[in-house]
């Protein structure tokens, strides 16, 4: 029986929290309004439903509070959740610093990475067990949808 020791565990949020204030809910109401009122005035129908589909999924999305996950790292692998990823799976790992938060990104072969908040785990120990199995990147940086995704706090 293969060995499963936990070597580090936490639980986090999926995405980072956001602060939306009244003044930022006016602003994106007054945004989509503004979109809307331009698809009506060019008979845009399909634009106008568009915007108000996406209104509503966005609307919908968030009036939830955000999945929490539960990640373990042992010597087999990334346990996400009830998902074991195996170490031949991961390639590398590197974390980017946002405003009261660190966020973990894993990179996967011939997929989409893997991203997760810290929570209460401190990086330096995540970071510390992780790079004994796949290779931490220093010089990766926020891509630019990533950037306005979190500007635009969406």
């Amino acid at each position: 029986m293969p060995d499963t020791h936990i070597l580090i565990s936490w639980t986090a949020p999926e995405k980072p929290p956001h602060n939306r204030g009244m003044r930022w809910y006016l602003c994106a109401g007054l945004f989509a309004a503004l979109l809307l009122a331009y698809a009506v005035y060019t008979q845009a129908w399909t634009f106008a439903f568009v915007i108000v589909l996406l209104a509503l999924i966005y609307g919908l999305m968030h009036s939830k509070p955000p999945i929490t996950h539960t990640v373990q790292i042992s010597s087999q692998g990334l346990q996400w959740d009830r998902h074991l990823y195996p170490w031949s799976d991961l390639r590398s790992f590197w974390m980017l610093q946002g405003p009261g938060y660190v966020e973990l990104r894993i990179g996967r072969n011939n997929r989409s990475d893997l991203i997760v908040q810290t929570g209460d785990c401190t990086p330096a120990d995540i970071a510390a067990v992780l790079s004994q199995f796949i290779t931490p990147v220093f010089d990766r940086r926020e891509s630019i949808l990533d950037y306005l995704i979190r500007i635009c706090k969406l």
